[in-house]
């Protein structure tokens, strides 16, 4: 006689009103047609003795939960699984796979409710652990696998059960209380973070909906198939044969099925929206997280694609990954190479992806010093395109009142129409008085004399204008943005920031627990609004208002040091064992070529605008007060490794600029209408009260007053990069403005800025492979 086989613990967790009761029955009729022999139990045991107590509790007999006392508690439910202990144990040593409706992470779950804290959460995990397995023996499952459902969701599946024979009320004293339940999911998330190897979670809602039973259903088996034992009995499985083999290779070379092409759009098919329900957090809604099932380098390369294609991301992943993933590896590093900038390097971690944020939302989202973020172009894209409602691509505020709403639409719609019709006539405009040859108008020609037209149309987008951000941030950078957002008085902020939460927590529920609970997020979101609302009330009281324009463009407000050679002993620091005062003292005896020589010798030879020098330069600061257009703004924004940088509330009063390039096209009528129609609504709405939703009607190419801090070593990056011959002419202008003036006060400094104006030089390029070979022989030689 062969030795006993060994059985299989499978339980099935889940709050209640999760259906695990349905589950439970599935899973056992294809484990019995797979030829398993199943034992079940169902905890728990209400038509057992060993329940008495259980049923008591869940009545109210001893008082509430929180009367009761989570250890307590436990040891009634622990006491019913110590009856049914001789018996599971039996039948796995019988070979059964034994089959468990709720077990020993049912009481962590909901008992578990009852702590404050993390810290003393877990430690009742290991307390009940070691009364259940070690002192009482009770056997240990293999898997838990928890059916996630929102508490809500639940508590609605509950009311639709049948009367149950321990309580003759229709929701016992856990489902009657909705925060018990929200809690219950919370710790139930914990687990699965805590103890993945115990406890798996499957998730039952997807875009907020609840997913079929088959779904679920095949979720569970695959989770459990893999690990299951052998039957008695079975046979082999058959090998594909040849021609089935061929076939499924022919139906993998097929065109496309996830996605179709709708009046120039291209949109996800029914099939494509079922492989983004494990791709992505929500289908359907604005903001989105990825889970596992696309790898950190295929999100870091759709991150890359989304800066040059006005889809969806979502959309572009089906287009362009979906049908690739395990056949073209190689396609992603093509993409990130071919697209990407030093952005995506950062991008492979915590994704989130914000659709359709006004411009406005754009900057509040980029906001934080510490992620990475992508955002689409407005350089690449054009913005006449309708969605399938008919609507241009800008966002509606949803607390405007329908008078104000139907305005609001009417002039947004007005500017668009004029935006569509320039940016086609400007960009016919460009390549006929092109002196490219015929031949050689290539696809890059095209691209770039587009570029050429959406650079000078772009000032008459509204700010209202849509675009996709894609953010990587690590749970706490993520977790400050949210605060932000939520404290910001602009609704859409508000919106955005709770809906972040919402996506965050199903991938990272560990991470934002405590994000909006009112005495840790809660209390710093309100404090962040508060104190926000009496520093506007003390500017308007103290204040006067005035929107005069001003004649400076850049006003350098304050610098530090006021001697450039006070760096030197900086420069000095880390190459000596020496105090720092000791080295100022020396130094300050030095003649002016002496400290010079230093400097020069600190900057070394700069080959390129990456070749920074060091950190020490890191001590001088330059302050800034600049009045651009916003589209401007929007570009140099990018830079976060910067100080103090803040904006003022967006006007049209500050005016406007006509590129010479409408000019020249005869479009200055159309262009300068875009303003009128602006300033048109922007008064509207003011009138009506809606001062903060008035800034969505100014246009990229309105100024606006903004201010900005960054030190020495950041100015060689920012001037010298935003400065390129390849850059808009918009910012470049602007950055040449901030450079003369830092000139005047740092000369030695500004002139070690080699690469300001400049574009890549190929003698240097080679020269600095030269010294880089120099190097490595020398290091090769020591």
């Amino acid at each position: 006689m062969s030795a006993q086989r060994k059985g299989y613990f499978i339980v099935l967790e889940g709050t209640d009103g999760s259906g695990k009761t349905t589950q439970f029955n599935q899973l056992k009729e294809r484990l019995e047609a797979a030829g398993h022999e199943v034992a079940t139990f169902d905890f728990p045991q209400y038509d057992q003795p060993s329940s008495y107590f259980v049923k008591q509790y869940l009545n109210g007999e001893y008082g509430t939960p929180d009367e009761v006392g989570p250890y307590t508690g436990s040891l009634f439910y622990a006491l019913d699984r110590y009856e049914a202990g001789p018996a599971i144990q039996k039948a796995l040593d019988e070979g059964k796979v034994v089959l468990s409706n709720r077990f020993t992470a049912s009481n962590m779950a909901h008992q578990g409710t009852k702590f404050h804290y993390p810290e003393e959460r877990r430690g009742y995990f290991i307390w009940l652990d070691n009364l259940e397995f070690e002192m009482l023996h009770i056997p240990r499952p293999d898997i838990n696998l928890v059916l996630r459902v929102p508490a809500d969701v639940a508590q609605a599946m509950v009311d639709q059960k049948s009367a149950r024979t321990y309580t003759d009320k229709k929701r016992d004293i856990h489902e009657a209380d909705l925060d018990h339940l929200t809690r219950a999911v919370e710790v139930y998330d914990d687990l699965c973070q805590l103890f993945p190897k115990d406890f798996t979670r499957i998730d039952c809602v997807r875009g907020n909906k609840l997913i079929s039973i088959d779904e679920i259903s095949k979720l569970v088996w695959e989770k459990i198939q893999p690990q299951l034992p052998e039957p008695a009995g079975k046979k082999p499985a058959k090998k594909e044969s040849a021609s089935a083999s061929a076939g499924a290779s022919k139906s993998l070379s097929t065109d496309n099925p996830y996605v179709v092409k709708k009046a120039g759009r291209t949109e996800a098919t029914e099939s494509g929206k079922e492989y983004l329900k494990d791709a992505v957090t929500s289908v359907e809604g604005n903001v989105y997280a990825f889970t596992d099932k696309l790898s950190p380098v295929t999100i870091a390369a759709a991150m890359a694609r989304l800066s040059r294609r006005g889809d969806d991301m979502r959309v572009t992943i089906l287009d362009e990954f979906a049908n690739a993933i395990g056949k073209d590896e190689k396609l992603l590093q093509r993409v990130i190479t071919a697209y990407g900038d030093d952005s995506v390097q950062q991008l492979a971690g915590i994704h989130v992806v914000v659709e359709n944020a006004s411009n406005w939302l754009t900057k509040k989202l980029e906001w934080g010093r510490l992620a990475a973020y992508l955002e689409q172009s407005t350089r690449y894209i054009y913005y006449d395109q309708k969605d399938a409602r008919g609507h241009y691509r800008y966002h509606v505020p949803t607390n405007l009142d329908k008078a104000a709403k139907q305005l609001y639409r009417a002039k947004m719609d007005r500017i668009f129409d004029l935006y569509s019709d320039m940016v086609h006539k400007l960009t016919d405009y460009v390549q006929d008085k092109s002196t490219v040859p015929q031949a050689e108008r290539d696809i890059a020609w095209k691209g770039a004399t587009r570029a050429q037209a959406c650079d000078a149309i772009r000032p008459v987008l509204p700010v209202a204008t849509t675009s996709t951000v894609g953010i990587f941030a690590s749970g706490q950078a993520l977790e400050s943005l949210i605060m932000h957002l939520m404290s910001d008085e602009m609704l859409e902020a508000h919106q955005t920031g709770q809906a972040l939460l919402d996506e965050a927590r199903k991938v990272a529920p560990t991470f934002f627990e405590r994000a909006d609970k009112p005495d840790r997020g809660g209390a710093m979101i309100a404090y962040r609004a508060n104190t926000k609302a009496a520093m506007a009330d003390v500017a308007h009281k103290y204040l006067p208002e005035s929107h005069a324009s001003t004649s400076e463009a850049v006003t350098l407000v304050d610098y530090w040091p006021k001697n450039e050679l006070a760096l030197v002993p900086d420069m000095l620091y880390e190459h000596s064992n020496l105090p720092l005062e000791d080295i100022e003292k020396e130094v300050n005896g030095w003649p002016y070529d002496k400290k010079l020589f230093v400097m020069n010798t600190y900057m070394g030879e700069r080959l390129n605008r990456r070749h920074r020098p060091g950190r020490a330069l890191e001590k001088a600061h330059y302050s800034w007060d600049l009045v651009c257009d916003y589209g401007i703004f929007r570009d140099l924004q990018r830079h976060r490794i910067v100080d103090d940088l803040e904006w003022q509330q967006l006007t049209p009063r500050y005016g406007y600029d006509v590129p010479p390039l409408v000019e020249e096209a005869g479009l200055t009528d159309q262009f300068q209408e875009c303003f009128d129609v602006s300033l048109e609504l922007y008064s509207e709405l003011q009138k009506a009260g809606y001062t903060l939703e008035a800034q969505y009607a100014t246009l990229l190419g309105h100024k606006m007053r903004w201010k900005i801090t960054y030190n020495a070593r950041e100015a060689f990056h920012l001037h010298e990069l935003r400065t390129s011959p390849q850059g808009h002419p918009g910012y470049r202008k602007l950055v040449k403005e901030m450079h003369e003036k830092l000139t005047e006060v740092h000369p030695i400094l500004a002139e070690a800025m080699k690469f300001v104006n400049k574009g890549e030089d190929e003698a240097l390029t080679r020269l600095a492979a030269e010294r880089y070979t120099q190097f490595k022989l020398k290091k090769l030689d020591s």
